[in-house]
């Protein structure tokens, strides 16, 4: 018997054995990474799936994809083709939803604000009010503020419970004025500080426009800007979460406001036509002249800005041109991703990335996402509660774009627009011949909701889903009284359960 060849043939075997089964070891881990990534074979070769992600007000709902009923309901999630699918939500007793989803391979595609509405709602009134000079809601759907005609209250009204917790503050004290100059002049909510305790409030009398920090736990720390800083202002906004910084407008001026310290600073910049914010960066349309050399005449620039707080000063992002004004400016982060927005004549840009410092990137560290040139021009620019969506609106046509996905949407309202609302994070809403009908940020999904809806009030989805809440048209009223007719008007609040 020859031992060696024997020896060598087991070792050949071996050898061969484990390389096989190396080699299958390996094919399968690439295999499931294959299919990990999404990766399936078809007809025309290895074709990479996306992963749809649902979540819908009420859960539990139903999906349909392509027309097939799905094994689980929402939240959901499933592999698909990279290709456009007709998905469907819908759940015994709600109306339904749908819509055209694009599926990318490799990609995430989330679909967070889907909501179906009752189809016979429990409507109850919440609150009853004489006629009102403010309603509004708080930013974060939390809160709402009331003041009725002639009144010296200023209602918070807890919106999320079963049922409405009330705090009453002085309006006078609000204001720092006496009760009876209180009880007149029209009111309106500007902006709110992140907790929405604190609000820039403008009270606008015959003669003047005053403009209040207002405190919604501590009425008797209120502040009146114009008495406490000596400018007429013509617009704030809050700076901070706590409120303790503002950013302010006057005479074309730009300033910041230190509550803390009561100091108002030098001026930022002048000539300055528009401002938002985002915290503590201020984004500011103004107008320049620029004097130009060899005798040349000197000329005139409408410029983009930005200024960081406590910076020496601002930086241009954009230059454009002096005969178009610029009818919208918004920013705001997304994903640590800071971007602004706005329109002139019948273009939109889209800046994104990192809001310039001065004196180190000179602008350039905000690149353009978007830039359309539309067949109208915007007169309205908004943004989303979550900041990854931004509308343009114009007449009967909007345009939205979800930085998220990078897409764009083009809509034809049917009606003419001139306020843009939203009643969640992602659904806004118009009033329709007295009936609240929402739609999607991307013009799909429009439906009537509420029927007999004051046009003249606000509408909203409480931030915990449970609630929808609107204005029934008022009721008028007329008494005979020894004194002759008495004209009296209510308003109901009424209140919808959504699930």
């Amino acid at each position: 018997m020859d031992r060696a060849r024997q020896k060598k043939i087991r070792n050949v075997r071996v050898i061969a054995t484990n390389a096989f089964m190396s080699i299958s070891v390996i094919a399968i881990v690439f295999v499931l990474m294959i299919i990990a990534m999404g990766y399936t074979i078809t007809e025309d070769g290895l074709e990479q799936s996306g992963l749809l992600q649902v979540a819908s007000h009420p859960s539990g709902a139903s999906v349909e994809i392509d027309g097939n009923s799905q094994f689980g309901h929402t939240e959901f999630s499933k592999m698909l083709s990279s290709a456009e699918h007709k998905v469907r939500i819908s759940k015994d007793g709600y109306d339904s939803w749908s819509r055209d989803v694009k599926i990318d391979g490799g990609l995430l595609t989330r679909i967070e604000w889907v909501r179906l509405f009752p189809n016979n709602p429990d409507i109850k009134n919440a609150s009853t009010y004489k006629e009102l000079r403010l309603a509004q809601f708080s930013q974060n759907r939390k809160w709402l503020v009331t003041v009725e005609k002639d009144g010296d209250e200023l209602v918070r009204s807890d919106i999320q419970p079963d049922r409405l917790k009330n705090t009453r503050l002085k309006l006078s004290d609000l204001l720092s004025t006496d009760a009876e100059k209180a009880r007149a002049g029209e009111l309106s909510v500007l902006d709110w500080n992140e907790n929405c305790n604190k609000a820039i409030l403008s009270w606008k009398t015959e003669d003047k426009t005053s403009w209040h920090l207002i405190d919604l736990e501590h009425a008797e720390n209120s502040i009146n800007l114009n008495k406490q800083f000596k400018h007429d202002f013509t617009d704030v906004a809050i700076a901070n979460s706590s409120a303790s910084k503002l950013w302010a407008l006057a005479d074309g001026n730009l300033y910041r406001i230190d509550i803390s310290d009561a100091k108002i600073s030098d001026i930022i910049a002048s000539q300055v036509e528009l401002i938002a914010n985002n915290k503590d960066v201020v984004g500011f349309v103004n107008l320049e002249n620029i004097v130009q050399k060899d005798d040349q005449p000197a000329k005139t620039e409408r410029h983009i800005n930005t200024y960081k707080d406590g910076e020496e000063s601002f930086v241009t992002v954009a230059t454009l041109d002096e005969n178009q004004k610029v009818a919208g400016l918004t920013m705001n982060t997304y994903w640590n991703e800071e971007w602004l927005a706005y329109s002139y004549g019948k273009e939109l840009r889209i800046l994104a990335g990192k809001y310039p410092s001065y004196g180190k990137q000179n602008g350039k560290t905000l690149k353009a996402i978007l830039e359309r040139d539309l067949s109208f021009a915007p007169t309205l620019v908004s943004r989303g509660g979550k900041g990854n969506i931004i509308v343009f609106v114009g007449g009967k046509n909007m345009v939205s774009y979800d930085i998220e996905t990078k897409r764009y949407y083009d809509t034809d309202l049917g009606i003419d627009i001139t306020k843009i609302n939203w009643i969640d994070d992602y659904l806004l809403w118009e009033n329709v011949d007295n009936n609240v009908v929402v739609r999607d940020f991307d013009g799909s999904n429009r439906r009537g909701i509420a029927k007999q809806a004051s046009p003249a009030l606000p509408a909203v989805i409480s931030e915990n889903n449970d609630w929808l809440y609107y204005f029934e048209i008022p009721t008028e009223t007329i008494e005979e009284t020894d004194a002759g007719q008495v004209k009296s008007i209510t308003i109901n609040l009424k209140r919808e359960k959504l699930q």
